[in-house]
């Protein structure tokens, strides 16, 4: 037997990124260039290991460009087999998701196996009811099963999973299947140190006698084990945590049980199949962490963000789509955030990188403040205003521009802290910490 197909997952069709319109765009153009591809390549049936719109309440724009999409490989009779996301389920109280829409409208045939006491049920895919673990292509010679996302159930299901597949081996072989693909939206345990809960490496290995296939999805990170797991990873760059992983995409998977060293890499351990990973084109998405420890002060990040942008941003200016650029300030500030123009840090982006967006976020650290009284004792109420002197220098201190004049800059918060217990005029107060701002800052330059 001989076939191909595409492996996709988590394409979050309907992600409106950051509020940007054209990002919503952007993910629907990478999904019809996927299905183009699939139909290019005349393959036998495309698989969706699950997320494939981002919320579950998508709108009418993001269903047209799933059926848009999905329409191309319905009028050339290519198959697509799909299984539901974490994004994908229905709410509870509406009962019916846009997948099973799609299903009944026959865009996809969607697998959702029957559970019972945690493991789901071996059984044919029925288009009546829409429910059933598996389907045969290529004249029983191909079985796709699919197991949708379980949450924290899943490796339970994935043990109850394992069980029914083993007894099922024999009547399989029976039956005529060569070949056996097996879906799941889940990851493996540790592949992105955020991602928790999900089964370790060797809770899948049981599995490897009786698939020959195993498709994931819901990671974002691309990731292969063994000639036989792989996960694709996002087509569209959905956080600024996946800019790392540029060889995320789709997989275009041959298949040849009759010869197979006709197609496998002698390099692999893959055994009837040879998978490629195909990275797919999308918009550039840029992200950079701005180390801001032992700048001083303002300037001094203003000016190692320009230097970056004059570094990197004349390699985007060739590209056939603007940058999403995501600006990070890491470390520790020597000063108050507050002192930073955020709005001129972004001018400095735009016109270096001429970006769709750009968005900078705060990352950084407070210096810890730990009081340190010295010799005075704070039950004493007669060194209260003293130790009260202290503490204002010490947090002045904090700040490497009031550092050199902390014990003057002491002296001014605790007149403006009399002046404010006096009810003196804001204005009044307002005034006078001008002119000391003004007078302290001239003597220390």
């Amino acid at each position: 037997m001989r076939a191909s197909f595409i492996h996709i997952a988590d394409t979050h069709l309907g992600y409106e990124q950051d509020g940007v319109r054209e990002r919503f765009n952007d993910f629907g153009c990478v999904f019809w260039g996927i299905m183009d591809d699939a139909v290019q390549r005349n393959v036998d049936f495309l698989i969706i290991a699950g997320d494939l719109f981002h919320k579950r309440a998508i709108d009418a724009q993001t269903l047209i460009h799933a059926i848009e999409g999905l329409r191309r490989l319905k009028e050339r009779d290519i198959p697509i087999i799909g299984i539901e996301g974490n994004h994908d389920r229905s709410f509870y109280r509406d009962g019916t998701s846009w997948l099973q829409f799609l299903c009944y409208q026959g865009y996809i045939k969607l697998l959702t196996p029957i559970m019972r006491d945690g493991a789901p049920q071996i059984s044919p895919w029925q288009p009546e009811t829409m429910l059933g673990s598996h389907v045969d292509l290529l004249d029983g010679r191909l079985r796709i099963y699919g197991l949708h996302w379980q949450g924290s159930s899943t490796a339970r299901s994935l043990e109850g999973l394992t069980k029914a597949l083993k007894e099922r081996r024999a009547t399989e072989e029976t039956e005529g299947v060569e070949y056996r693909l097996l879906m799941m939206h889940t990851g493996v345990d540790g592949e992105v140190p955020r991602v928790q809960g999900l089964p370790t490496l060797a809770q899948f290995q049981p599995l490897r006698e009786c698939v020959d296939y195993l498709a994931h999805g819901h990671v974002h990170k691309p990731y292969e084990r063994d000639g036989w797991m792989y996960n694709p990873g996002s087509s569209e760059t959905c956080s600024a945590e996946e800019t790392q992983w540029e060889n995320r995409g789709y997989y275009y998977v041959e298949i040849d049980t009759d010869t197979p060293e006709r197609i496998i890499d002698p390099e692999k351990k893959e055994r009837h199949h040879h998978a490629v990973r195909i990275s797919n084109r999308r918009r550039p998405f840029v992200r950079y962490d701005l180390h801001v420890d032992a700048l001083a002060e303002p300037e001094a990040v203003y000016q190692r963000l320009t230097t970056y942008c004059q570094r990197e941003g004349a390699r985007y200016k060739q590209e056939q789509s603007f940058p999403v650029v995501q600006i990070h300030l890491t470390g520790t500030l020597s000063f108050d955030l507050s002192a930073l123009d955020m709005g001129r840090m972004e001018t400095t982006v735009r016109e270096t990188f001429q970006p769709l967006y750009v968005r900078i976020d705060n990352h950084t650290n407070d210096q810890e403040y730990t009081p340190d009284e010295g010799d005075l004792d704070g039950r004493d109420r007669s060194v209260w205003h003293q130790l009260e002197r202290h503490i204002f220098e010490e947090l002045v201190g904090l700040d490497a521009r009031y550092l050199p004049a902390k014990e003057q800059w002491g002296t001014v918060l605790s007149e403006i802290k009399q002046s404010a217990l006096r009810n003196e005029p804001a204005e009044q107060i307002a005034h006078y910490l001008r002119e000391k701002h003004n007078e302290l800052l001239r003597g220390s330059a």
